[in-house]
């Protein structure tokens, strides 16, 4: 994938968009004036950047436990003869994300699937690998997600997550916040890029744009709602590379909360349980840079951090579901 040239402005309004995006009905006009430009023009470039595939999307992840659904990253051994069966069976499954082959030494592919409970979620990977003669697999469920936000220093070329980071002992659900399950679905979906972007949906759900920014905020300091602003495309901006880091520690949900906490570097943090009792690798984190060895580098100080008995560093081969935001 080409990288595509970034004027020094464009990179203040990707880092402004990504770690000051305003809990505001509107969020642009305020990042307009404090870059010093017309709104018109902040909008007219970010339709650019998005046009160009830099920008994926601006809007809000929000958790798939708040929807009251359960998830887990697959680990499957699949013959590379059905590699591309998969694939396309893949890109069919709207609840199927973050589809790589990586260089683990035994599964050559690592998926995330979510399901509205563990059983379904159990008999869907199942029906799912059947289709590809895959029999080697293991499952490892979602215990905690202690951090999500996957957001890039364009200057240094490396992931480096929000400062903010919320450790929540318990996502709650929708009906236990009493908000609209199907709101929390709207919300979802990228948002419009207009001078008023949540006016649509605050309207549909009966809500003043006001109303629906402060329950946005209420939800996002609850951990309902991460990784609030712009995602972008790494990969557009020199970022190719990425690790996914496993730890084996006497304590995976303490060495889950240290990462989480002070490696600036991790996208994404999660605390698991496997269906195999010998997998003992149950701390995982996200890394993105321009270098392999930047990777290795952080990998280094994951486990001196959290004193891990050992840890491995499975880095992307192929992204087999590309371009999946949600």
């Amino acid at each position: 994938m080409n990288e595509v040239k970034i004027t020094d402005i464009d990179k203040e309004i990707l880092m402004k968009l990504q770690y000051e995006f305003p809990f505001d009905p509107q969020p642009f006009k305020i990042i307009s004036e404090q870059l010093s430009m017309e709104e018109f023009e902040l909008i007219d470039r970010i339709k650019k950047l998005m046009e160009n595939n830099v920008i994926k999307r601006i809007g809000m992840y929000v958790s798939f436990k708040a929807k009251g659904m359960d998830g887990a990253l697959i680990a499957a051994k699949i013959p590379l003869d059905n590699l591309e069966k998969f694939r396309k069976i893949a890109l069919s499954i709207k609840e199927l994300t973050h589809n790589y082959v990586r260089d683990h030494p035994r599964y050559n592919v690592w998926f995330v699937l979510k399901a509205e409970n563990r059983d379904k979620l159990n008999e869907n990977v199942k029906n799912l690998l059947e289709q590809v003669n895959c029999n080697e697999y293991v499952i490892l469920y979602s215990k905690k997600t202690l951090k999500l936000s996957v957001k890039y220093d364009v200057i240094r070329g490396v992931s480096w997550s929000d400062s903010n980071v919320k450790l929540t002992e318990k996502i709650p659900t929708a009906n236990e916040l009493g908000v609209n399950k199907d709101l929390l679905k709207e919300l979802s979906f990228p948002l419009k890029i207009t001078s008023r972007p949540f006016k649509d949906i605050a309207d549909k759900y009966g809500m003043k744009e006001e109303e629906l920014v402060n329950l946005i905020k209420e939800l996002y300091d609850k951990n309902v709602i991460k990784d609030y602003g712009a995602t972008l495309n790494g990969e557009k901006l020199g970022i190719t590379e990425n690790g996914m880091v496993l730890l084996d520690t006497d304590n995976a949900e303490s060495a889950c909360e240290k990462v989480a906490l002070n490696i600036r570097e991790t996208t994404h943090v999660v605390l698991r349980e496997s269906n195999d009792e010998s997998w003992k690798y149950l701390c995982y984190s996200m890394i993105h840079a321009s270098d392999k060895k930047i990777i290795r580098n952080v990998a280094k100080e994951i486990a001196k951090e959290t004193n891990a008995r050992s840890y491995m560093i499975l880095f992307s081969i192929e992204n087999l579901k590309p371009g999946i935001v949600i």
